[in-house]
This record gives structure tokens, sequence and C-alpha cells, in this order.
């Protein structure tokens, strides 16, 4: 059965919420696969020929997490090509040109649809200019980020994804700096010719990373309109999970008409000094958060990194439960 594109599913019922899968990284790396390369999960997909084999076992350990998190309820499944930015690949691999990364991004997309099917919504993940300098958790992009040809880092990877019938939507992921917020929005279609989001990465006092404010956000969103039509809304990844009602509810406020996405981070504390992630005092309850979530425009809702298989389920049976009774809620009002 074709899937209805996403834009439209989306919009033909304001009450619908997709889930999205989880921390793939750090689930490859939980199952035995070394993430610990510039290009991130997407190191397993470089040896063309080893990746081929039948018997590969990286092949297995990737396909295995992808399942994993669909048979946990995800409807919606990123592509493992956040730290695959043309500049990161050619910079760090044996890929120097353009139709070498094309085929790249070929397999990683081919084989993201051949694992999950095709009744599942894929994602092409993009990763911030940042993402290359280790910048997206800080926002620190130079003394003048507003002469950042963001378009022409990310240009290649962009490329291919409008043109991969497989991929439903485009995801600019971990967003840290206003000037590169900016730029992705003023792009047209001719530039972005998919659905796509942007989500952004914050600080748990509820800034981006570069500082700017929520209300500012909301206001670089009104200066870009008219916003390019496949334009689907924005959200935040890759941050706190017990912070993230409150600022998610504070960007809503702002942009009460806009579709939010939003994936946090499993509410662990990663220890720098013993490079080990340690539990929170402070993690929130999913039933709780998710609800809050769904309270604040959010339509696609899943995990970052540490989130397992175990989270997502826990994500799909909140969604579930408040969906289910936002449509009994409103099938038991009677019309005036």
């Amino acid at each position: 059965m074709p899937r209805i594109p996403i834009k439209q599913y989306l919009e033909e019922d304001p009450s619908r919420v997709l889930v999205m899968d989880g921390g793939q990284g750090t689930e490859m790396e939980n199952r035995g696969i070394v993430v610990a390369s510039p290009v991130w999960s997407a190191a397993p997909f470089l040896d063309q020929e080893a990746w081929q084999h039948p018997n590969s076992r990286e092949r297995a350990i990737v396909a295995s997490v992808l399942r994993d998190f669909v048979a946990a309820g995800a409807d919606v499944v990123m592509t493992i090509t956040y730290q695959a930015s043309f500049t990161s690949v050619t910079s760090n691999t044996g890929i120097t040109t353009l139709q070498e990364y094309n085929a790249l991004l070929d397999r990683i997309v081919g084989f993201c649809r051949q694992t999950v099917g095709d009744d599942k919504y894929l994602i092409g993940s993009i990763g911030a200019w940042g993402a290359h300098v280790c910048a997206e958790f800080t926002g620190d992009y130079g003394a003048r980020p507003d002469l950042i040809d963001y378009l022409a880092y990310f240009k290649p990877q962009l490329d291919n994804f409008n043109a991969q019938p497989a991929l439903d939507l485009i995801g600019f992921e971990t967003i840290p700096n206003a000037h590169e917020l900016r730029a992705i929005l003023s792009w047209d279609e001719s530039v972005i010719s998919k659905p796509f989001y942007v989500a952004l990465s914050v600080h748990d006092a509820g800034t981006l990373r570069d500082g700017t404010s929520m209300a500012d956000v909301a206001a670089i969103v009104a200066a870009a309109a008219p916003l390019n039509k496949n334009f689907i809304g924005l959200g935040i990844n890759c941050s706190s999970l017990s912070h993230t009602p409150a600022i998610l509810a504070d960007l809503h406020a702002y942009l009460p008409t806009l579709p939010m996405t939003i994936y946090p981070n499993s509410g662990e504390i990663y220890d720098p000094v013993e490079k080990v992630w340690n539990a929170s005092p402070h993690i929130a309850d999913w039933d709780a958060v998710v609800a809050s979530y769904i309270r604040s425009g959010a339509r696609i809702i899943g995990g970052c990194c540490r989130t397992t298989p175990q989270d997502i389920r826990q994500i799909a049976d909140a969604v579930r439960a408040q969906t289910t009774a936002s449509s009994t809620d409103t099938r038991g009002v009677s019309s005036p």
C-alpha cells in the first residue's frame, strides 16, 4: 500500500502524531559497532565490498537496530546520515568525488528503505553545519557566522536527498545558530523540493546554543515569510529530556500554529572525565513528557542520543494513549 505523502497525512487530521525512531548511533555502539569516527554512524557503510557481503556483521547489526525501532512502534525512521555531509565525508574518508559521495548516500538510503519497508516514512537526516567542526552543542560558528555559505555546505547532500524517491521528508538536525536557521528558512522550492523540518539544538536554559531566545527564533520564522511551501515545522532534538517540555511549550507559545517535531536525549548525563553516561536524578516520565509535547503542538515525537527501542515503545504507547483520549474527548462533545 503506497504511503500517503507525509505533509498531506499530517494536514488531513491535526490530531495525528507520528512516532520517530531513537538514538541510532548510540544503539549501534551498544551492539558492537565502532562509531567513533568523524562520519559517526555512517562509518559502517564506507567499505562497499565488506558491506555487500551476505554475512556482513555490521550490516546485520544496523538492520537489527532499525527493525527493533520499527517493532517498538516507530512510524518514521531516520537515515543514518547525520554526519555524512560532503565536507565531512571527503575530508575524513577515501571518498573524494561527488559521484562516489552520491553512491554512498544512495547505498545508505536504499538500505534504510529496504530494511524498514515501504509502509514507514523515511527522513533524510542532515546534520548542522556545526557538526563538522563539533559546534552543534555550542553554536559557536566563529566571528562572522553571517558570512558562512550554508547553502554551499548543504547542497551536495540536499541535492541527493531531493532526488531520492525513497525519502519522504528531510530533517535539518541539531541547528544551534540563528544565522544558520535564517539561511535554511530563506531557501525556496528550487533548493528544498521535499517536505522538511528544522530541529534546534537548545540549552537547558531555553535558548539556542548561541544564546538566541525562543522569541527571537519565532521572529526569524516570521521574517522568512513567505516560507518554502515544503516547510512542515520546527522542533528540538538532541537536548535535555527534562527541560525540553518547557522549552517546546515556550516555542509553541510564540508559534502556536506551527507543527512541532521533538526528539530529546534519554536524560542520562555524560561524564567527560570517566567517559560514561550516568543516570540523572531528574529523568522525566515518558507519559508526562509526551502529554506535554502534544499540548505544545508536537506532531512527530521520538528520541535522540541514548534512547533505545524500549524508550520508543514507551513513547508510542504514550502517543497512542494521548491521541485516543483526545479522539474520545472530541467525539464526546455535542454540537451546539
